[in-house]
């Protein structure tokens, strides 16, 4: 056996094409059967932006630092893409993902879907007959909703319209079943519905497989719009829960500059006009203190009060007290403006996420790949169809091919199925008084008795017992196999 080369094998699969050409096509009739029985999975995919701060805003910032809002916006990537996964029964919930339609695709198309309940028994089964103008739903043989085309059909447990592709006289029958919500939800969720960060960027891409085109594209870019709308709502209700907490701040502010305000105008008089007074009767720092009291609006306002306190013992000037004025009015005036911020961004209608790439029916379905599945197939229908033919003739009772021979007479005796070939060999080692059991071409035999090597000539077909019957003949003489093809 190891002599036997890759040539052999090949021509043995040269002299039993037919087992091997039947094996092959036997993988590529069942491949295409196979994409021709396939329905063709489409994905189409919607493209968005994330909701994430890779600069944080100016007012957002100035908050953070201040420690003024109650959560912060910056985000992960990772965070975003399980917020869409939790939106994403909702869009399935609000178009019909637990409906099976069964209608003929030439004369109606499905352009609306949507489940009105949650909870259902399984697998309901409404049949439907579609009259040229009109549509009925029955369960049990009872009517249970109906209407016309391109009108919204309402019924117990869904809604649906149907526009018309191609007219048609005659009532055409149809079917819907309605399937357990939160298995066919968790299904979708699971094997047809993909979502993942592309790259390291900040977009997220969302797949949905189906084979209705048409519905994954739906479903694709309501899922993408539920995430947008959240967002956008997620933005608005940070800014209000802002604005809330700010105000409170700004009324306290208003409040301190209001009170400073009055303080200031109050000294501005009472130094001018108490400074006659002053000098005339000697009034001392006591009296003047109870006078700046006088100008509290909140007597118990610690910041006022140092304010006062600071005025009458000398420590603290006037101007002072103007500088402390103008640094509270900037602060006041600061809070102002970062509320009307959050005021817009409460107003706002466009949201930091947006779809960059709405969902549309790719022009090639991901699944079947034909060119793929018939290379495989055609690949391993070689595989086997080789593994055939040997196991075929190992086991077949004619010797047909070389290989064969050659397993039987394993290394002892060589082997020519090429005239060039046994002549060069009979040269080669000067051999030239043969005996051949048939007449070769260019060869002169020999009698048996004279003969330097015995020449068994063999045919396509024979057997082992024949095989051994011939070279029996040749004695103790040197022998080779002359292979007829």
């Amino acid at each position: 056996m190891k002599f036997i080369t890759l040539f052999d094998i090949l021509f043995a699969m040269y002299l039993r094409w037919k087992i091997f050409i039947s094996v092959l096509s036997i993988f590529v009739i069942t491949t295409i059967l196979y994409i021709l029985l396939t329905k063709p999975i489409y994905a189409p995919t919607a493209i968005v932006k994330a909701n994430i701060y890779e600069n944080v805003p100016t007012w957002v910032a100035d908050l953070l630092q201040q420690r003024l809002i109650p959560t912060t916006p910056v985000d992960r990537m990772a965070s975003q893409i399980e917020l869409i996964k939790v939106l994403a029964p909702s869009a399935l919930k609000e178009n019909g993902a637990n409906l099976k339609f069964n209608f003929p695709k030439k004369f109606v198309k499905i352009s609306e879907r949507k489940t009105i309940i949650d909870t259902i028994r399984k697998n309901l089964k409404f049949e439907v007959i579609l009259y040229p103008e009109s549509i009925l739903v029955f369960k049990d043989k009872n009517l249970i909703c109906s209407g016309k085309f391109s009108d919204t059909i309402n019924c117990n447990y869904f809604s649906f319209s149907l526009e018309k592709i191609k007219e048609f006289k005659n009532p055409i029958k149809g079917s819907i079943i309605y399937y357990d919500f939160s298995k066919t939800i968790d299904n979708w969720i699971k094997n047809r519905i993909s979502i993942s960060q592309i790259g390291i960027s900040d977009l997220v891409r969302i797949s949905v497989e189906s084979d209705d085109p048409e519905y994954a594209v739906l479903i694709a870019n309501k899922i993408a719009q539920k995430y947008i709308d959240y967002s956008l709502e997620e933005e608005r209700e940070l800014a209000r829960r802002t604005r809330e907490r700010l105000e409170v701040f700004y009324k306290e502010a208003e409040r301190r500059v209001d009170s400073l305000k009055k303080i200031i105008q109050a000294l501005k008089i009472d130094t001018i006009s108490l400074v006659s007074y002053i000098l005339d009767f000697g009034l001392g720092n006591e009296p003047m203190a109870r006078i700046v009291e006088r100008y509290f609006n909140n007597p118990g306002d610690k910041i006022l009060e140092k304010v006062a306190k600071g005025y009458v013992t000398k420590s603290l000037t006037l101007e002072e007290i103007y500088s402390a004025y103008n640094i509270l009015v900037s602060q006041r005036n600061s809070l102002a403006s970062i509320i009307e911020n959050t005021k817009l961004v409460e107003a706002k209608s466009v949201s930091v996420s947006k779809i960059i790439d709405y969902a549309s029916i790719p022009p090639k379905p991901k699944w079947p790949k034909k060119s793929l599945l018939l290379l495989l197939s055609l690949f391993f229908g070689s595989i086997f169809g080789i593994f055939i033919v040997l196991i075929w003739d190992r086991f077949d009772n004619k010797i047909y091919t070389p290989l064969k021979l050659k397993t039987i007479l394993n290394n002892n005796i060589p082997i020519f199925y090429n005239i060039e070939d046994m002549k060069t060999f009979l040269l080669s080692n000067n051999l030239e008084k043969i005996y051949s059991t048939e007449k070769l071409d260019e060869l002169e035999n020999s009698d048996l008795q004279n003969a330097q090597i015995f020449i068994a000539c063999i045919k396509r077909g024979i057997s082992k017992n024949e095989l051994f019957s011939i070279l029996k003949k040749g004695g103790n003489k040197q022998k080779i196999v002359y292979f007829k093809l």
